[in-house]
């Protein structure tokens, strides 16, 4: 009796920290079963209202959350933990929305299709605050399974079974690796610990017949979560599952997960294996490094838009893994937050375009640009935008996201990685101009657009909205970032 009392006063206390992801997974539950069945085949779109609310009220209680460290000190809720779960939650939304015209017009509206979205930002949200190797196992695994099966959600095309296929089986070898290097790193501690900050200081005083074990360890526990980011060489799933994935989901996968990951990556980093950085520092520069330049230069060569964003989402994991190397683990997670939250709208942005041109699935090349701006003079301007943006043009807010992040690489010692950095981003704009040239200087193809759908105009109208005033406060960026982040 005293252990049951014990054990429903410890929930009790630490379950307001939980609140926002639990609603989120009883929610999602409760819409696939008994839910489903209250809901008629013809009415199955309700079921996006339904997933948006949902998620709003789960990020809301989130963002509420006390702040503090429970269930043993396997999660924490601090300020780097509310900002990249609302990071995960607003891309969460913002792919509700997006999902509306391309499911209307394929005729795939179900709720498992949103009740998987809620189920893995639930893992998301989970993964940024939690403190201990094993709940982070936990998390990445609930995150990565759904999308898995999202991937994979157009049953009926080829390529969409694939790219499910492909990713889920590199998924499942890079979970084992992570799992295997959680155990080697219990095992240098003397089968003591998987708490970050307790392995902080364990593996710092390993003794020398575990320095193997240590080293092996981590570097495990590098590869699997190089490959959650999709950094190279670790990245060969991302551009066949943006590829094959419904559009939606396609940018989904580069903004949420991105998000959720390298949160997690600088609270491991930063926390956990702080006092033996000698051992993952140099393996990340290479990370870093090769994934800037496979990352822009495969992006080069790109005819499909969607694999163009793929190699360059990769290029981005690469600038936004030096703030991961940075020996002060805050300001690290404050420089990725910014720069992840720039990346997160125009990535919207771009993606609103893309799925409106697409119609039934069709139209993803950058051929389909042709002539945009005669077409649609707002819409080549909003793409411009973006791509400008995300380009790194100054004076537009993708630039001072990137320019905090390198000035922080410099500010730590990683000269060559910024040069590179700097080069790298030259290329970038090359092929983020030739889209912009597409659309202004080629000739339009015979036919009319359709109007764009409200759902689309309102993300495409926020988004750029928010990235040309994002320009105007470019120096306090950094500013708020710091408040928003410090909880």
């Amino acid at each position: 009796m005293p252990f049951a009392q014990s054990l429903l006063e410890s929930l009790g206390r630490d379950l307001p920290y939980l609140y926002g992801p639990l609603f989120l997974v009883f929610a999602a539950t409760l819409m696939i079963w008994p839910g489903d069945l209250l809901v008629g085949r013809t009415n199955k779109r309700a079921w996006s209202y339904v997933a948006f609310l949902v998620l709003a009220a789960g990020g809301a209680m989130a963002l509420y959350a006390p702040l503090g460290q429970g269930f043993s000190g396997m999660f924490r809720v601090d300020g780097l933990t509310k900002g990249f779960q609302f990071l995960s939650v607003l891309a969460g939304l913002i792919t509700i929305v997006l999902s509306q015209p391309q499911l209307n017009a394929l005729r795939e509206q179900t709720v498992e299709y949103y009740a998987l979205i809620l189920f893995s930002t639930a893992g998301m949200m989970l993964l940024v605050g939690a403190t201990d190797l094993v709940s982070m196992y936990f998390s990445l695994e609930l995150m990565a399974l759904c999308i898995y099966v999202l991937v994979a959600y157009l049953r009926h095309q080829e390529r969409s079974v694939e790219a499910g296929m492909k990713y889920f089986m590199l998924g499942a070898f890079s979970s084992g690796i992570l799992l295997y290097g959680i155990s080697l790193l219990f095992a240098a501690t003397g089968g003591l610990t998987t708490n970050l900050a307790e392995l902080n200081e364990k593996l710092a005083l390993a003794t020398p017949n575990h320095t193997l074990l240590v080293f092996a360890g981590v570097l495990m526990v590098l590869v699997g979560f190089a490959f959650k980011v999709a950094a190279v060489p670790f990245h060969m799933w991302s551009p066949d599952a943006y590829e094959g994935a419904p559009t939606p989901i396609t940018a989904f996968m580069s903004m949420a997960p991105k998000a959720a990951a390298l949160g997690a990556f600088v609270r491991v980093f930063g926390t956990g294996f702080h006092g033996v950085s000698g051992e993952w520092m140099l393996p990340i520069s290479f990370l870093a490094g090769a994934s800037m330049v496979l990352g822009n230069v495969a992006a080069l060569r790109q005819q499909s838009l969607k694999r163009l964003l793929a190699y360059s989402s990769i290029a981005h994991v690469g600038y936004m893994l030096l703030g991961v190397m940075s020996a002060d683990a805050q300001a690290g997670g404050q420089a990725i937050w910014l720069y992840m939250l720039t990346y997160l709208l125009m990535q919207s942005g771009a993606f609103a375009i893309l799925i409106h041109l697409q119609g039934k699935g069709e139209g993803e090349r950058i051929d389909d640009f042709r002539g945009l701006a005669r077409r649609r003079p707002v819409l080549a301007f909003a793409m411009l935008v973006c791509l400008l943006s995300l380009a790194g043009i100054p004076p537009l807010v993708g630039f001072f996201s990137k320019f905090y992040l390198f000035k922080l690489a410099i500010e730590q010692g990683h000269i060559t990685l910024t040069v590179l950095a700097l080069l790298t981003s030259a290329v970038a704009a090359f092929y983020y101009l030739n889209v912009v040239a597409t659309m202004y200087f080629k000739e339009a193809p015979e036919g009319e657009l359709k109007p764009m759908g409200s759902g689309l105009a309102l993300i495409l109208t926020v988004t750029c909205a928010l990235i040309l005033v994002g320009t105007l406060f470019g120096p306090k960026l950094l500013d708020w970032t710091a408040k928003i982040t410090l909880g």
